[in-house]
């Protein structure tokens, strides 16, 4: 993701780490705009996360996945993960989290507003 290029990848580089971010040659993209259940596993102290949505909020994102993958960075979070506006097969990736209700809107996290503009009915919540 050097130099915020968008780029194309087939759905078989990427690993779903949870339900809004994925891996791509080790390097950690945070879907924009969205918070999905965090893995059990890594829970933090005083925040939900159950094992069943978590779980199914990777699994949807992993199914939502088909070529071709577009990846466009939009910015570089506080940990240093690419934020990144995912499409698969024409679809945001946000948005067809929020549509699912495996994710929740962050309005502080979309960037430009972006999210908004493209997927409105998923963002008025």
């Amino acid at each position: 993701m050097q130099g915020m290029i968008a780029a194309m990848f087939l759905a078989s580089a990427l690993t779903v780490v949870d339900g809004s971010m994925l891996r791509v040659n080790g390097e950690p993209i945070r879907l924009l705009g969205i918070e999905a259940p965090d893995i059990a596993d890594r829970c933090r102290k005083r925040k939900a996360c159950t094992r069943d949505s978590s779980r199914q909020s990777r699994e949807s994102l992993k199914r939502a996945l088909r070529d071709p993958i577009t990846i466009v960075p939009v910015a570089r979070d506080a940990y240093g993960r690419t934020v990144a506006i995912v499409y698969a097969g024409g679809l945001n990736m946000s948005c067809e989290q929020l549509r699912k209700g495996m994710a929740v809107y962050k309005p502080a996290w979309d960037l430009g507003r972006r999210l908004a503009k493209e997927c409105r009915f998923a963002t008025k919540r």
